[in-house]
């Protein structure tokens, strides 16, 4: 038996170890060389230990008995991948970071495969501030790299468990290597212990599906509900056609603030009255705000676009998408960065278009030199007598070999 498959054998008996003791135990005596062994399948193959590939060694370990066939299936898998991840053009730890941002991939993919560790601190930074607060990808990886430059990760994590984290001695330290973010991490934090729902939701990277996002805008809000313990709904309605339909819109408080403040002078006085009624204990729960009945007309959203999903559920093994018109805020853009997404896809359809046109000229050209046309002629009327385009259509048709 080879050194991989020993190291795989040794890695499913540790983990199904591991896996029979409880919780507490498990985590004090068998997780460090666990982890360290998945490091070292990993890294054998040129791969990062990011979520996505150790999630091939859990499903390996799920499995119930281990076999030479077994071993040979998973070592394939790993191979597989590590090929087409190794193979994969090359790209800045910024062009990561703004694809991940688009395609809103699992941060615990995204830091391995730029090179920093899946830490709370670096975690908040993609998924709070670069995923939801739409903060530049720049700003985020210049974070990222003082953090890691003076391995300040532990110091980090120590701060937000000191409730007055401002006067401790680390909150200086920190400052001094200019982290920029370390007041909104330890408050995040804090929320969470504090504030954060007990039935808070998990995102859909956390519960384990892709959702279907789309996004929406004009919205007119006629209800908000909400109470100190739970995230307020929007409910109202929205134009569909020629027609309006009903819809309901889960968000956080940050986020419910973010759209009234940006809705005139009525979203200003109906912040202060969710206000006014959250500081007010004997408001009866949960807090119904009617905005026609109580400010005369409902909320128009229409200085902003909501991306939203439907949340999901597993039937019969298979997650399917809620039929409700009910959804989820994942974020909010301004009309400027609406249009700026709009026309980099556009732009985007308009080149891939252009790349067919030309990859397909090159076919054209070998119709005309089987033809027994000379060379220069078939290049001439392909329009591929430049050595440039020529090259292009060449590779671009190879492509599709």
């Amino acid at each position: 038996m080879d050194q991989l498959k020993l190291k795989l054998q040794e890695y499913y008996q540790r983990y199904r170890k591991q896996d029979k003791l409880p919780k507490k135990e498990a985590q004090e005596t068998g997780k460090d060389s666990v982890q360290d062994l998945e490091n070292d399948i990993l890294t054998q193959f040129g791969l990062p230990v990011s979520k996505r590939f150790v999630q091939i060694l859990h499903d390996f370990v799920n499995q119930g008995q281990v076999n030479d066939q077994l071993l040979d299936y998973v070592s394939k898998k790993l191979r597989t991948a590590a090929r087409k991840y190794l193979l994969a053009p090359v790209m800045s730890d910024l062009e990561q970071l703004t694809q991940a941002r688009d395609q809103k991939r699992n941060p615990f993919d995204v830091l391995p495969e730029i090179g920093y560790p899946a830490h709370e601190y670096a975690v908040f930074l993609i998924g709070e501030l670069l995923y939801r607060r739409n903060m530049s990808a720049q700003d985020v990886l210049d974070e990222l790299q003082r953090a890691h430059k003076h391995n300040s990760w532990e110091d980090l994590l120590m701060l937000s468990k000191i409730s007055n984290y401002s006067s401790h001695e680390l909150y200086t330290k920190l400052k001094k290597f200019e982290l920029r973010f370390v007041d909104d991490f330890v408050q995040h934090q804090h929320r969470q212990e504090v504030t954060r729902p007990q039935n808070k939701r998990l995102t859909p990277a956390e519960e384990g599906y892709k959702p279907n996002y789309k996004t929406i805008s004009k919205v007119q809000v006629e209800d908000i509900v909400f109470d100190d313990k739970t995230t307020p709904s929007l409910f109202g309605k929205i134009k569909s056609g020629s027609r309006y339909t009903r819809i309901t819109i889960s968000l956080e408080f940050s986020e419910l603030n973010q759209l009234l403040m940006s809705s005139g002078e009525l979203g200003v006085e109906i912040a202060n009255a969710v206000k006014k009624r959250l500081s007010n204990p004997a408001v009866a729960k949960p807090l119904v705000i009617d905005i026609k009945a109580e400010f005369g007309e409902p909320l128009k959203l229409d200085n902003c676009y909501l991306e939203v999903y439907k949340p999901q559920h597993q039937e019969n093994g298979k997650w399917t998408e809620d039929k409700d018109a009910f959804y989820f805020v994942d974020k909010i853009l301004s009309k400027k960065e609406f249009e700026k997404r709009s026309k980099e896809a556009e732009v985007k359809t308009k080149i891939q278009e252009c790349l067919e046109l030309i990859g397909g000229s090159y076919v054209y050209y070998q119709r005309l030199r089987r033809l027994g046309i000379t060379e220069e002629e078939a290049k001439l009327r392909a329009g591929l007598q430049d050595e440039l385009l020529y090259k292009l259509s060449y590779y671009l048709n190879k492509l599709k070999d």
